[in-house]
């Protein structure tokens, strides 16, 4: 009898264990995407606080620099796909890739946030599936339906009534110019980065990205040097938290999202991330939404929808 139940408990495990094991890459798969949604959220509030005594170029190597000793010190768990050197035909596209995605993108969204606020930022920066399509578009002959075409039509729309209308907060200028120009720069990393994808992992192009890009803004050690000797704690602890969590542990959380769903389905994802930015903006910088951000915000996602789920030809694939 003992046998018999004995048996019959090693039985149930058995059965209950490929249950336990689906639950636990479920609650992984929620909680990498809660993660990267949230830090990726905050790091338009940590933009906002540093951009008022840093300079942009040097912010953004202040950023990138402390993601980059970040990566050092946890490469050995990516395994030897972040330690392969990357072939010598492909160091001009990995470079490529690494300063739209890092110095010109960062750079540019430092300097519109002087002005721009964290929210409105967040959605001129969902624009960037847009111009992503565009680039392919034209770069990888990618073909776009005409629904692809009405999405970019409809999200340009909002991103025009949002600009038009937030009336003393936000004015069509240098500084929109540049939120916007960060959006282009990195929609031009995420086409490179497809480029890349079929011969490197994309942990692997992300670290060496950001490596990469650190190196590109060393000329402004010095004058970063000279900001940080004045600068409040709020500050400091605006760039430890955007050097770790939304630039280093997001991107690898966000690396795991996209192993584990279908690329449209993870995109949509973050749709969340301009509504969870004005939560934040309102609970720690006091920033209310007026009812124009928010009617262009919900214009701007739907236009983005529509250009992600429209159907495509394939892009051109990189040759290995």
């Amino acid at each position: 009898r003992t046998h018999t139940m004995n048996s019959i408990v090693i039985a149930e495990r058995l059965h209950h264990r490929p249950l336990l094991r689906a639950a636990v890459l479920q609650w992984r798969l929620v909680a990498a995407a809660l993660t990267t949604l949230v830090f990726w959220s905050g790091s338009y509030i940590a933009i906002s606080i540093a951009m008022l005594e840093l300079s942009p170029a040097p912010f953004a190597l202040a950023r990138l620099g402390t993601a980059a000793i970040v990566l050092a010190l946890v490469s050995p768990l990516f395994g030897r796909t972040v330690f392969a050197l990357p072939r010598l035909k492909d160091l001009p596209f990995i470079a490529l890739m690494a300063a739209l995605g890092f110095p010109l993108y960062h750079t540019a969204i430092n300097a519109g946030q002087t002005i721009v606020s964290a929210g409105v930022t967040s959605l001129l920066i969902a624009t960037l599936p847009i111009f992503a399509a565009v680039i392919a578009s034209i770069g990888l002959k990618e073909k776009l339906a005409a629904r692809g075409w009405l999405g970019i039509a409809i999200a340009f729309a909002g991103s025009a009534l949002l600009i038009a209308g937030s009336g003393k907060e936000f004015s069509f200028d240098s500084y929109t110019l540049l939120v916007l120009l960060a959006a282009f720069l990195g929609a031009g990393f995420m086409v490179v980065q497809r480029f890349l994808i079929r011969a490197y992992s994309g942990i692997a192009l992300t670290v060496w990205g950001i490596w990469i890009g650190s190196a590109m803004l060393l000329p402004f050690s010095s004058q970063l040097i000279t900001e940080l000797r004045t600068v409040s704690d709020a500050t400091i602890l605006s760039i430890l938290y955007l050097g770790i969590f939304p630039t280093a542990l997001s991107y690898v959380t966000w690396s795991y999202v996209l192993k584990m769903l279908p690329a449209a389905r993870a995109s949509s994802l973050l749709y969340f991330v301009p509504p969870i930015t004005f939560v934040f903006a309102w609970l720690i910088l006091g920033d209310l939404p007026s009812l124009i951000d928010i009617a262009s915000g919900i214009i701007i996602i739907a236009g983005v929808a529509l250009v992600q789920r429209a159907p495509r030809t394939p892009a051109k694939r990189y040759s290995t």
